[in-house]
């Protein structure tokens, strides 16, 4: 091999071995944050032992329903919640554990203060509020508002 081809070798291989971790890990000069330490925005739902679902999607906090009259008693619980934005679970409505960091709290408050169920004619409203202790979504606030007539 003449002395200019050799040269021309070297300086190949030289440019290649510059080049591989580029190839290997990518060039992106954005970093992401890693997928376990973000939190998502939740949507939620809320069950009734009347058989209803009440959804709040992203970006509604506030329901006004309101319901005859029949002498029924109402239990009200979080149902489900969804991540609309995770990339891996955008699609799926999981039921809450009910212990850990990721919890949701709800309430009811009536006429008359704090109950445990809606039965008497009234107005009611349920706060339903996910923990900000989460690892998996950001806090949210939402009220049901339910008018028994």
């Amino acid at each position: 091999m003449t002395k200019r081809k050799k040269l021309a070798a070297v300086a190949l291989c030289v440019l290649l071995m510059a080049c591989m971790p580029l190839l290997l890990f990518g060039c992106s000069t954005v970093e992401e944050e890693p997928e376990e330490d973000q939190t998502y925005d939740v949507a939620i739902r809320i069950g009734c032992s009347d058989g209803m679902i009440y959804e709040f999607p992203v970006g509604e906090d506030e329901k006004h329903v309101t319901i005859p009259y029949d002498g029924m008693e109402r239990t009200f619980w979080v149902e489900s919640y969804n991540l609309p934005d995770h990339p891996r679970y955008g699609d799926d409505w999981f039921a809450p554990s009910g212990e850990g960091a990721n919890v949701f709290s709800l309430s009811i408050a009536g006429d008359t203060g704090e109950v445990e169920s809606i039965c008497d004619k009234g107005n009611y409203c349920i706060n339903i509020y996910a923990d900000s202790t989460s690892t998996l979504w950001n806090e949210r606030f939402a009220w049901l508002f339910i008018t028994v007539e």
